[in-house]
C-alpha cells in the first residue's frame, strides 16, 4: 500500500490491526503480528527473515539494502504487549482498537504498538520513494520484550546484527530522546532464623526482620554512590516476601524478592561483591543466621552522552522538524539491555506514546504522535552517514 509517513488513515489501519492482533503475555503469540507485518512488506525488494521461536512466538527482521552492505543501522521494536487484568477496569474492550478521533485505545497501544506502527510508517515511506540508504537498514521486530527477551537474544546469539554500527530502540518516551536506562538485578533471598516466642523476641533470630534489614543495607550502599543525572538514585526494593506461621512466634524462616534498580555509575559486578560483602558481615553479627541469595535476572543499566554523534544527529533532525527537544532516561529495563552489551554499539531509546499510560486499564496512543515520531524515523534514515 502506498504510505506517506504523515498519512494518519495508514497509521489508523495499521495500528488498528496490530491492537487487535492479541501478543498478550505470557502465552505472546507473536508470530501473528510478526506475519501481518510479514505481509506488508511482501510487494517490495526488502530482505525478511522469520525467527520462529516455537509455541507461536516469533520475531522478524526486515532489511532495506544499502549502497554499503558491510554495515547496519538498527531500529527495534517489540510485538508483544502485557496481559489485560483486571479486564473489569476497561471501559474500552481492550483488543477493540476504539477510536475516538484522536487516540486508539487497547492493550499494546502504546507499548508498543504505536510505535511499531511508526517504524513500518517510515519503512515504507523510504520505499516508496525508492530510497537507497547509505548501509543497510534491519528493521527488528522482536517477541518476548516484556519478560526475557527470546527474540532480542535470538537476534544476537544468531549474528544477524554482527554488522549493526548503530540502533534506535522505540519504546513510549513521549517523543523525547533517552539516553540512560535503568538495570535491573532480581534476588531471590532466603533467611533461616531461630524461632522464639513474640514475647521474648531477643532470644530468637528473626527472619523476616534479617531479609528487611539486609535489603536496607543494599539500599544505603546504592543511596552512597549518588543519583544520576536522568534516573535519579539506584534504588533496591522488596516486592515480595513470606514468613512466619503463627502471630506469637519469631519466625525462623522466611523468604523475599528484591528489585534492584541501577543507574549506570553502578556495574552489576562490583555491586554483587558488595551485595556478598554486606551478606556475610550480617550472617556474623547475627548468628546462627543464615542467609543466601540467588540472582533471577541480570540487566545492565546503559548511559549514552549528549555529545555523542548519534546523539547530536538526532537534536540536529528534532530542529529541522520543530520538535521540542528533551532528553530523559528510562527508569525500566528493555531490550537495550540486550542489544548494546553484546553489540557493543551506541543507541537512543525514542518513541511515541507517554510510559505513564502503558500497562494501565484503557491503554491509548495519540494518532499524531505515531506519525510524528514515523517522521522523525524517517529523518534520520535519510541522514545516516
Amino acid at each position: 500500500m502506498p504510505v506517506n509517513f504523515a498519512d494518519r488513515e495508514s497509521a489508523k489501519t495499521i495500528l488498528e490491526q496490530l491492537v487487535r492482533i492479541r501478543t498478550p503475555q505470557p502465552a505472546g503469540d507473536e508470530k501473528d503480528a510478526a506475519l501481518f507485518l510479514w505481509d506488508l512488506f511482501k510487494a517490495y525488494p526488502m530482505e525478511r527473515i522469520l525467527l520462529d521461536h516455537g509455541g507461536n512466538r516469533a520475531s522478524l527482521i526486515v532489511t532495506l539494502p544499502g549502497r554499503d552492505r558491510s554495515r547496519s543501522v538498527v531500529i527495534a521494536g517489540h510485538l508483544d504487549t502485557v496481559g489485560v487484568n483486571p479486564a473489569d477496569k476497561w471501559e474500552h474492550a481492550p483488543f477493540s482498537a476504539f477510536f475516538d478521533g484522536e487516540r486508539i485505545y487497547g492493550r499494546g497501544s502504546a507499548d508498543m504498538k504505536g510505535g511499531v506502527t511508526s517504524i513500518v510508517l517510515a519503512a515504507l515511506s523510504l520505499l516508496r520513494d525508492r530510497f537507497c540508504p547509505e548501509t543497510d537498514v534491519q528493521f527488528c521486530f522482536t517477541a518476548d520484550e516484556e519478560v526475557g527477551g527470546i527474540g532480542a537474544k535470538a537476534l544476537c546469539d544468531g549474528g544477524y546484527l554482527d554488522k549493526a554500527t548503530e540502533i534506535v530502540v522505540v519504546k513510549p518516551t513521549g517523543e523525547r530522546i533517552g539516553l540512560a536506562e535503568k538495570g535491573a538485578l532480581w534476588l531471590e533471598v532466603t533467611a533461616k532464623g531461630r524461632c522464639a516466642h513474640a514475647a521474648i523476641p531477643e532470644s530468637g533470630v528473626n527472619a523476616v526482620d534479617q531479609i528487611v534489614s539486609f535489603a536496607q543495607n543494599i539500599s544505603s550502599w546504592l543511596k552512597k554512590k549518588g543519583k544520576y543525572s536522568l534516573l535519579g538514585y539506584s534504588t533496591c526494593t522488596i516486592t515480595n516476601l513470606h514468613g512466619g506461621l503463627y502471630p506469637n512466634v519469631v519466625p525462623d524462616y522466611a523468604e523475599a524478592f528484591l528489585d534492584i534498580r541501577t543507574s549506570p555509575n553502578i556495574v552489576h559486578t562490583d555491586l554483587l561483591q558488595k551485595i556478598h560483602a554486606l551478606l556475610e558481615e550480617q550472617v556474623r553479627e547475627n548468628p546462627p543466621l543464615a542467609l543466601d541469595f540467588e540472582v533471577k535476572a541480570d540487566r545492565p543499566a546503559l548511559g549514552m552522552d549528549e555529545d555523542a554523534p548519534l546523539v547530536r544527529r538526532f537534536a540536529r533532525i528534532y530542529e529541522e522538524l520543530r520538535c521540542p527537544w528533551e532528553t530523559v532516561g528510562i527508569r525500566y529495563f528493555t531490550d537495550t539491555s540486550i542489544f548494546v552489551p553484546r553489540l557493543g554499539i551506541p543507541f537512543v531509546i525514542i518513541g511515541p506514546g507517554e510510559e505513564i499510560f502503558f500497562h494501565q486499564p484503557d491503554e491509548y496512543i495519540s494518532l499524531a504522535s505515531v506519525t510524528r515520531m514515523a517522521g522523525v524515523l524517517n529523518a534520520y534514515l535519510k541522514t545516516t552517514a
